[in-house]
C-alpha cells in the first residue's frame, strides 16, 4: 500500500525538548497529543553502535552497501529483497535477535532520558518490553509499508503501553519516517482488518517532518500512526519501535515473569 505525506494536509512534529524541566507541563502534552518528538534527545555515542550492529547484519543479508564509515544514511544494494510481509522474512528475524539481543541496543533503551520521560507520561518508573522491532525498509516497495492502526487493535491488554521510535539513518519525508494523528488516542478508530488498518479520511492532519538519528517519538498505545512509504530512488529506512509499559503493570503480557 503506497502511503505519501502529500495526500494529507501535514503539520510538523511539536518539538517537546523545552517541557523536560516541567513535568506538568510534559505531561499535559503527552495526555492532549497522545506523542512526544524530541529533536536531538539522544546522543550519537549511544545511537551510533545500535547502527553499526544492524548495519552489520542488514550488509551480510545484501540489502544494504557496506558502509564502513557508519555514516547515518544506507544505500540499498541492488537486488536487496524481504521476502513476504517483510517482517516474517527469516533474515528479517535474524536482524532482530542480533539487534535486540545487543548490549548497544540495551543501553540506547534504557537510558536515562527516555526511562525519566516515560516516568512522566507513566507516573512510575517504565520497564521496557521483551520484544522490539527493528526495522528495516527498502525504497520502492510499498507492499512493506506499515500502513494506519492503532496498536490498542493489536493488543488490547496493554492500554497503557507507550511506545519510542528511534530512526537510526536520516529518514526525510521521502524515505518514511513515523506520522501521527495528534489527539487521535481519543477515541477508537475503526480498523479494516489486521493487514490493511484504518482507512484514515484524507481531510485528516497528520505530525511528521524529516528526521535525523538522536531524534525520538514516544507515543501512546491508541495513537494513530504510520510510516510513509519508502519512496526513495535508493535511501534505505533503518528505525527502532520500541515499548514500554509502567513498571507495576499487573498480568504483563509485554515482560516474562512481569505482574
Amino acid at each position: 500500500m503506497l502511503i505519501l505525506p502529500e495526500c494529507y494536509p501535514l503539520v510538523p512534529l511539536e518539538d517537546a525538548t523545552p517541557l523536560l524541566d516541567n513535568p506538568n507541563l510534559l505531561s499535559e502534552r503527552a495526555a492532549d497529543l497522545g506523542y512526544l518528538y524530541f529533536e536531538g534527545m539522544m546522543p550519537a555515542s549511544l545511537v551510533d553502535p545500535v547502527r553499526a550492529v544492524a548495519c552489520e547484519v542488514s550488509a551480510g543479508y545484501g540489502w544494504i552497501e557496506t558502509n564502513p564509515e557508519n555514516l547515518p544514511f544506507l544505500r540499498v544494494k541492488p537486488g536487496a529483497y524481504l521476502e513476504g510481509r517483510g517482517w516474517d522474512d527469516p533474515r528479517f528475524i535474524e536482524l532482530q535477535r542480533r539487534v535486540n539481543g545487543s548490549e548497544q541496543f540495551r543501553a540506547l533503551v534504557l537510558d536515562r532520558r527516555v526511562m525519566r520521560v516515560l516516568e512522566i507520561v507513566f507516573g512510575e518508573p517504565a520497564a521496557v518490553a521483551d520484544a522490539n522491532q527493528c526495522w528495516i525498509k527498502l525504497p520502492g516497495n510499498p507492499e512493506h509499508t506499515t500502513v494506519p492502526h492503532q496498536d490498542t487493535y493489536y493488543l488490547p491488554q496493554c492500554p497503557r503501553m507507550w511506545s519510542v521510535w528511534y530512526p537510526l539513518v536520516d529518514t526525510p519525508l521521502e524515505v518514511g519516517p513515523l506520522a501521527l494523528v495528534p489527539g487521535s488516542h481519543k477515541k477508537d478508530w475503526p480498523h479494516i482488518d489486521r493487514w490493511t488498518g484504518i482507512n484514515v479520511p484524507r481531510t485528516t492532519t497528520w505530525a511528521s517532518k524529516d528526521v535525523r538519528p538522536g531524534d525520538m517519538v514516544a507515543y501512546g498505545a491508541a495513537t494513530v500512526h504510520c510510516a510513509w512509504s519508502n519512496v526513495s530512488p535508493n535511501n534505505v529506512r533503518l528505525t527502532l519501535d520500541v515499548r514500554y509499559e509502567p513498571v507495576g503493570t499487573p498480568n504483563s503480557i509485554l515482560r516474562s515473569g512481569a505482574g
